[in-house]
């Protein structure tokens, strides 16, 4: 997979991929999933990229020789961590759409916890990563199981499959069974990278587990969820579909019974250590959730700061509160992400480092709360017409296109580009802004998960004594 030809025809392996409840033959022709193809392309081969943008976001590796994304390095100071906040910020600047690079994530926290399972399993972790290093597959992430009732832990559960586990072991390897959900690009890529959704008690042993898998293996079968956002927009306008021409499409993966061999296995049956997994992927994902959202924030305040101008209304007193409050949300998770980088915490066996939490989980917590204030923001400055503007076929047609002309010519602007903005703004509030808004509160870890490692995490000490000091007789 050195070329992206290569990464195409790696796709024709038999993988067992549905959606829209029919078997996929071939998922580089299919007229949806294609598109993952191309973009996944883009983040690893340089598929499309300007030359000066392959300088931007690849390296070649000194072991290898090998031409790979600048998300493989594994950052070990402060700066690497500020460098891959850059690179996520502007590959997303340069894409319209969220890099969010699950599987560099994952690889990273699975190469440190690794090394806390013992030599045999460090050298394994090792040997996947010369793998990467010198084949370059496209590598997903699988972390949230389908968890069946939530108000249950694993073992509790009356169907043991809702979390993935393992049921047999033989000199071969383990066998496993269950499904993760979430898996963005899973049917797109060479390699699948397992780990536990969630830490890990007494008695859990069978789900205290990580593994590789190939995304053929025999028992895989994966589910794509239907990209209604963009089969609706296909014949659109180019520049309204700027945003979902490279857009992912999740999948459930199934795991019936999948052999996995020893070799694969990162983590077994060791509750303290998946726990350990868990959390510091969970860390270094929002670290990447805070950098592309940030720059998507940009975007929000870019787009109604143009509309506004289009609309003639640049300078009406809410409209200006709209704004700021736009820059604030884009600024505030910037500066949160900065913080995590600069104040980071380097890993004391491995020397990985790692974002601080603080700053990282008030950043995503942020982002959290306020992406419904900031779309709110849009709407009102946009207006209705963001959702009730014709539609890209209807400016196709010559005569309509007069009308279109004509009727939406706005401040100082022509029609045909105040009507432009407004195909792109139906798909940041309307078609794909729907999957958008569910993303922004759950993707990388929703509320609660934020506001309990803020609360568990925070240094109280400092503070509580000068408090202290000030109240003692």
């Amino acid at each position: 997979m050195k070329t992206y030809e290569e990464y195409v025809e790696s796709m024709r392996d038999g993988r067992v991929v549905y959606y829209r409840g029919e078997k996929v033959k071939d998922i580089t022709t299919h007229p949806i999933l294609k598109h993952t193809i191309r973009f996944l392309g883009r983040i690893h081969h340089g598929y499309g990229l300007s030359e000066q943008q392959v300088k931007d976001y690849f390296f070649t590796h000194p072991e290898s020789g090998q031409l790979l994304s600048k998300f493989y390095i594994v950052p070990k100071s402060s700066q690497d961590l500020m460098d891959r906040f850059q690179v996520t910020y502007n590959f997303t600047k340069d894409s319209l759409i969220n890099i969010a690079h699950i599987g560099s994530d994952m690889f990273t926290a699975m190469q440190m916890v690794a090394v806390y399972m013992g030599d045999e399993y460090a050298k394994r972790a090792q040997a996947f990563s010369n793998y990467l290093i010198h084949n370059n597959p496209v590598l997903a992430g699988a972390q949230m199981d389908v968890k069946g009732d939530r108000g249950l832990r694993p073992s509790q559960q009356k169907d043991p499959d809702m979390y993935v586990h393992v049921v047999d072991e033989n000199t071969d390897g383990i066998i496993v069974r269950g499904a993760k959900t979430h898996t963005s690009w899973a049917y797109a890529a060479n390699e699948i990278l397992v780990i536990p959704s969630r830490a890990m008690g007494p008695g859990e042993e069978d789900y205290g587990i990580s593994f590789a898998v190939p995304a053929n293996a025999k028992g895989i079968r994966m589910i794509c969820r239907p990209a209604i956002e963009m089969e609706a927009t296909k014949l659109e306008m180019e520049n309204a579909r700027l945003r979902t021409s490279g857009h992912f499409t999740e999948a459930m993966v199934i795991f019936d019974d999948v052999l996995i061999p020893w070799d694969r296995v990162f983590v077994y049956k060791n509750g303290a250590v998946a726990s350990q997994l868990a959390l510091a992927f969970a860390l270094n994902h929002r670290f990447t959730a805070v950098s592309y959202r940030a720059c998507l924030a940009t975007f929000l305040v870019g787009i109604t700061k143009l509309i506004s101008e289009y609309n003639g209304v640049a300078k009406v007193s809410h409209i200006i509160k709209n704004i700021a409050t736009l820059i604030s949300y884009a600024e505030m998770q910037k500066v949160c992400a900065k913080m995590a980088a600069y104040e980071c915490q380097i890993d004391p066996k491995t020397g990985i480092a790692l974002p601080n939490p603080l700053y990282t989980n008030l950043g995503k917590l942020y982002s959290n709360l306020e992406h419904m204030n900031a779309k709110e923001a849009v709407i009102d400055t946009a207006g209705g017409m963001a959702i009730t503007a014709p539609g890209g076929e209807d400016y196709m047609n010559p005569e309509l296109r007069k009308d279109i002309d004509k009727y939406l010519a706005g401040s100082n602007v022509s029609g045909n580009d105040r009507f432009r903005l407004f195909l792109l703004l139906r798909e940041g509030l309307g078609l794909y802004g729907g999957l958008e808004d569910v993303g922004e509160l759950h993707a990388e870890g929703s509320i609660w998960p934020s506001v309990m490692e803020l609360w568990r995490g925070y240094d109280y000490a400092d503070i509580k004594k000068t408090i202290l000091n000030f109240v003692k007789d």
